[in-house]
């Protein structure tokens, strides 16, 4: 089910009413069953690949958790790991593989799976896998119900892209007695709101005009057709794009679990205004880079083996990381130019500016330079082939001739930028809302308006939702 649907404007209001209506454990068997529902609108089918992870990483856990011999725990947290990342090899990257391969010796070498990516695989897989290494650690004791994990690892309003929850941090609150509070729904509500107008008025426009430019996945227009400046334009306009629908997807999915009661962890924090690179990943999919943190670059050791391994670490976590995000050279290379940022960054002490202590000046002249590196990383993430994004490169570099476009995403980049400065996010949902009734007000007319919109053009699924 999309965020960005009818469906799912009707969906949540019911949910909410009976969840509320439940008594105590009936409200999780509900739960599930709606989250169950949620996913089984987009495929019956693949919905069993949730109930294999669960089944699969529940028992892992239990066995790990009962167990006193460290080999046997070591074998089952393979066998957990070999497990997931086995599924997500198949439905994810073994065509990758055999179209590398292929280019590499010149013919085919491995078959050609016709395999549709399950929607959301990518998340909770990395949730379910951090629930069963959390628990080897000693981190976390094994929940005792399968009715519990299931709901961890299915929770709809998060189960597709996102947040990536811990165990430690979700399933206690499902134990939790929560009760109607309006004002806490109408703080979820606006969350809402403010999600589903970033990605309909600003992330859905901003797409046209990326695809006018980049083109679609199946049909990739060639750069050579465009200016530099067009090109930049279009970059632009997908930093906008890219932000203002992922954050919105985050954004509808804590609202949901505001309103419901459940605390859904912050996934961006005006990720453009940072000063850095490494202080952009403090802020950007900030539920993915604190998993890559913990159980990638932490278990691969950190910083604590001198400088050299410390790159190589960093490294290889993004290079990893812009795997994770698809099976394409593009994403492996704006994993690497990623990793790339941030080993320079460390060399130069860049990773430990403190940005409280940094003038005005300083702060927009870093905070253009990192934005702009980022962007460059997004040249990579959004071009159908790495030749697609070196001639986008060069085109913008050498301000090449061509077709032009409008200046229309410079005017929403600078409007995103202003918003993010203004706090007028914080202003229209956070629970300090001043004044209940206007804020009802705005609910019922954006929720009518976005009804109309949804019901007279499609808008399309999530970007994130292809991970």
């Amino acid at each position: 089910m999309l965020f960005n649907s009818v469906h799912f404007l009707v969906f949540l209001p019911i949910v909410t009413i009976i969840y509320f209506a439940l008594p105590g454990l009936y409200r999780r068997i509900f739960l599930l069953a709606a989250s169950f529902y949620f996913y089984c609108v987009w495929s019956v089918k693949w919905s069993l690949l949730l109930v294999y992870t669960t089944v699969q990483d529940y028992a892992a856990a239990r066995i790990i958790g009962a167990s006193t011999r460290p080999a046997a725990r070591r074998i089952v947290l393979m066998g957990s790991l070999v497990g997931n990342l086995l599924v997500l090899g198949i439905f994810k990257y073994f065509n990758f593989s055999s179209e590398s391969l292929a280019a590499l010796f010149g013919k085919p070498m491995l078959p050609t799976l016709h395999l549709i990516l399950p929607m959301g695989i990518s998340f909770y897989t990395f949730e379910s896998l951090s629930y069963v290494i959390d628990i080897y650690r000693g981190v976390l004791e094994p929940t005792r119900s399968l009715m519990d994990f299931s709901l961890f690892v299915t929770f709809f309003p998060h189960l597709v892209a996102g947040p990536i929850m811990r165990g430690g941090v979700l399933l206690p609150q499902f134990h939790e007695h929560h009760t109607p509070d309006g004002e806490r729904i109408l703080s979820g509500a606006l969350l809402c709101v403010w999600g589903l107008m970033k990605k309909v008025f600003v992330a859905d426009p901003m797409g046209i005009i990326v695809d006018s430019i980049y083109g679609t996945a199946s049909a990739p227009l060639a750069p050579s057709r465009f200016s530099g400046l067009a090109l930049l334009s279009a970059t632009y306009a997908f930093a906008v794009q890219i932000y203002c629908d992922f954050s919105a997807y985050s954004d509808i999915a804590r609202g949901a679990g505001r309103i419901l009661g459940f605390r859904i962890m912050k996934n961006f924090d005006s990720p453009y205004l940072a000063t850095t690179v490494s202080e952009f990943w403090r802020r950007w999919h900030i539920s993915l880079s604190t998993w890559l943190r913990d159980y990638l670059y932490i278990s691969l050791g950190g910083n604590r083996h001198g400088p050299l391994r410390t790159y190589f670490n960093l490294a290889m976590t993004m290079l990893l990381g812009g795997l994770w995000h698809g099976a394409n050279w593009t994403f492996v290379a704006w994993g690497a130019l990623h990793g790339l940022y941030l080993c320079v960054e460390r060399m130069v002490g860049a990773h430990k500016l403190d940005r409280d202590r940094m003038t005005p000046l300083e702060k927009w002249g870093r905070g253009i330079v990192a934005f702009h590196l980022t962007c460059l990383g997004w040249v990579f993430f959004r071009s159908p082939t790495l030749s697609h994004a070196l001639e986008v490169v060069w085109r913008i570099v050498t301000l090449a001739d061509g077709r032009n476009a409008s200046a229309v995403p410079m005017l929403f980049l600078a409007g995103v930028i202003a918003i993010e400065l203004s706090g007028l996010r914080t202003k229209l949902h956070i629970e300090s809302f001043r004044h209940p009734k206007i804020a009802r007000w705005v609910v019922y007319g954006s929720v009518a308006l976005l009804a109309v919109v949804l019901l007279s053009s499609r808008s399309p699924e999530f970007i994130y939702f292809q991970f």
